[in-house]
């Protein structure tokens, strides 16, 4: 049996791709969890003192690394979930409007600002001296700008989550809306509608659960780049809880050297956690598609 020349040239192309792969992605991620294994258990470092689980017990016995990582995952999912409630309402009611004219502006507008604009923006306008407060002042509805609700380095995060949810909001309704157009939803909605369903019955049952099923791994991903996110958490939230990137890197750039191992140690611990959700979600995904 011959093998094609361009048979041949696309394996190699396809052996290159792989290779750059392992080279530029894989290999690095691998290198930096070992550094940290080996840091972490005192064998490599400035602490170099022999092989101790010391530094593990220390960090599994504090309660501020259970504390930052709920944290992280609520900030995660509740940023996650408003989004996509806003954009699946955003895409069923103005599909037709997402990529025209000037509603286009204002929904791509906001994937070209930085993190760290938005989270400015965000202090600026819901701060407890920002514009929202003085206008609330000027109309008589707090008696002090003060009186304001602190939704800026609040424990709760709602300053580290409304920019979160500014930011990812407009990406899902281009995600959405390119869904909603390759699935050929329009023509199911005419279908559904002959068949005598309502708007609501069709959104609902039909519409949502499609779009939801093959967004569903960017949705994933997005939770986790949402979970590792770091310039919004540093200057929107608290000093406790932090998230657990912010929580890594307090502890690398303190004076005091005993905190690197366990900056090192939260790190892959959030490493192994993540992946142990990402294989997870997906088994559950592909069990539900094999039934």
């Amino acid at each position: 049996m011959k093998i094609s020349g361009r048979m041949l040239f696309n394996n190699k192309l396809d052996l290159v791709g792989l290779l750059l792969f392992f080279l530029l992605a894989v290999l690095p991620l691998v290198l930096g969890v070992g550094y940290a294994l080996l840091y972490s258990t005192g064998i490599i470092g400035v602490l170099n003192h022999g092989f101790t689980l010391h530094y593990w017990k220390e960090v599994l016995q504090d309660p501020e690394i259970y504390y930052s990582l709920g944290f992280s995952f609520y900030v995660a999912a509740t940023a996650l979930l408003i989004a996509v409630i806003l954009a699946l309402a955003g895409t069923l009611l103005f599909h037709r409007e997402i990529g025209r004219g000037f509603f286009s502006y204002i929904v791509y507008f906001p994937l070209a600002i930085p993190g760290i604009v938005a989270a400015l923006f965000v202090m600026q306008i819901f701060s407890g001296a920002g514009f929202l407060s003085r206008i609330c002042y000027q109309f008589g509805l707090i008696n002090s700008v003060h009186n304001f609700p602190g939704l800026i380095n609040d424990q709760w995060g709602m300053g580290i989550i409304l920019a979160l949810v500014m930011l990812s909001t407009p990406f899902f309704m281009i995600y959405f809306q390119t869904i909603y157009q390759s699935e050929r939803l329009e023509e199911l909605h005419q279908l559904a509608t002959t068949l005598g369903a309502s708007w609501h019955e069709i959104a609902l049952k039909v519409k949502i659960p499609i779009i939801l099923r093959r967004a569903f791994p960017t949705l994933v991903l997005y939770f986790i780049f949402m979970l590792g996110s770091y310039e919004i958490p540093l200057l929107l939230g608290a000093q406790s809880p932090q998230m657990v990137s912010v929580l890594v890197i307090r502890k690398l750039r303190r004076y005091n050297l005993m905190n690197i191992p366990q900056a090192y140690i939260i790190a892959i611990l959030y490493i192994i956690l993540v992946l142990s959700i990402v294989v997870y979600l997906f088994k559950k995904r592909k069990l539900q598609y094999d039934l």
